[in-house]
């Protein structure tokens, strides 16, 4: 008797009695039944897993996961999937996971840890894609599945490299579809614009009356109508590029003006002048152009009664790449140097020097005709510039000139 009152007692007490025992009626209602069965799964899959039997493992976390969303079971999907050879698979649970799952324990954060290294993996093996339709609403399927179950005008989904077709159907819309070729381990962005259905006029008809001749038109019933809102595509007959505003496009022509200044003058000291530029641009990345420029030495040569001054004319070749401004320059001017009559008999001389040089600088369009330009050149000269005084050489400058400038230009 006391044998089978302790086994009594002891099968009560494991955990597989416990696991059997009938639930309390309070846990009989649908939702009860439906977490029990969620648990189970989990755990089944959870089980599995830790087998290594990753097949099993991943249909029991489906099951689980057409019971309820819960994104640590996501989460633990993807983990199979990866392991299992099938990352293309994997990325939009892990990518659930990593928004949703708790992460406030020790091992909670270990295994978010996991889930982000497997979506790495994942993502190496396809491509994020951000689909945007242009009305909301529309069903829109990728590769015949359907992705956008609560009719938003954008969201993301992950396919694997290769070509793809996307499809996307609205009431009183044509079908768009649209095709692209994903790249591994990128993220792109493919519009699918929606349009309306044409609704064919019927031929209007005429009817005479016996005794007064009126003619009457049906009602015509047109397209449906939609408001800036609903159709944000309707106004734009092209995608602009916000980040050429108003850029006008083929052969156009152009002048500009601004402040220079000028170093290698007789003197490394700053020459400071203007410059007047005109030119045409035959492309978005070529443009050809002639300037005039003239600048004062600020300074006497050697801190003498001795001013110096440049003026002449610069050729040049451009390339343009977004803002960037790369140019070749042929130069063709003249230095000359003027003793005051202070403290010197009255003299002035002046050489003509050819040379050719170089110069980057940016470009800004701030309006559709109007741009600002900054930039820096260098020139080689065929000789440079001697001063002597009697047996003393003031100053020897070598033939190279350094300019910088800013300005404004203006377009047509």
């Amino acid at each position: 008797m006391r044998a089978i009152v302790c086994c009594s007692i002891l099968l009560l007490a494991s955990p597989a009695a416990q696991a059997q025992s009938l639930p309390s009626p309070i846990d009989e209602s649908p939702e009860a039944d439906a977490e029990l069965r969620f648990q189970a799964f989990a755990q089944l899959g959870d089980r599995e897993r830790a087998a290594g039997r990753l097949r099993e493992a991943g249909r029991a976390y489906r099951q689980a996961l057409n019971v309820r969303s819960d994104p640590l079971v996501s989460g633990r999907l993807g983990l199979v999937l990866v392991e299992g050879g099938r990352p293309e698979d994997a990325a939009e649970l892990l990518l659930h996971a990593l928004h949703q799952a708790p992460a406030t324990t020790p091992a909670e954060r270990a295994e978010r840890k996991r889930f982000f290294e497997a979506h790495e993996v994942a993502r190496a093996h396809g491509t994020w894609v951000e689909v945007i339709v242009s009305h909301a609403g529309a069903r829109v399927t990728v590769d015949g599945v359907d992705k956008n179950a609560l009719g938003r005008s954008a969201f993301w989904t992950f396919v694997a490299g290769g070509e793809h077709e996307i499809r996307a159907t609205l009431d009183g819309f044509e079908e768009a579809v649209v095709k692209f070729t994903a790249v591994k381990g990128e993220s792109i962005k493919v519009p699918v614009s929606l349009t309306a259905r044409t609704v064919e006029e019927p031929e209007p008809a005429i009817h005479v009356p016996d005794k007064d001749l009126t003619a009457t038109l049906p009602a015509v019933v047109s397209g449906p109508g939609f408001t800036k809102q609903e159709d944000p595509f309707a106004d734009d007959d092209q995608a602009k590029d916000p980040t050429k505003p108003g850029e006008k496009k083929g052969l156009r022509g152009f002048v500009g003006a601004g402040p220079v200044v000028v170093f290698g003058v007789a003197s490394w000291m700053p020459a400071v002048g203007a410059t007047l530029a005109g030119g045409v641009q035959p492309n978005d990345y070529v443009s050809i152009g002639l300037e005039a420029r003239a600048a004062w030495l600020t300074t006497g040569v050697a801190d003498r009664p001795i001013n110096a001054m440049t003026a002449g004319g610069i050729a040049s070749v451009c390339g343009h790449y977004k803002w960037l401004v790369g140019c070749a320059l042929g130069y063709l001017g003249a230095i000359k140097v003027d003793f005051t009559v202070q403290s010197y008999k009255p003299a002035s001389f002046g050489e003509v020097k050819p040379g050719a040089g170089a110069r980057i600088g940016a470009k800004v369009r701030v309006s559709q005709s109007f741009t600002l330009q900054a930039a820096a050149d260098v020139l080689g000269l065929s000789s440079g510039v001697k001063v002597v005084v009697g047996p003393t050489v003031l100053a020897d400058q070598p033939p190279v000139m350094l300019g910088a400038q800013i300005g404004g230009g203006w377009e047509f």
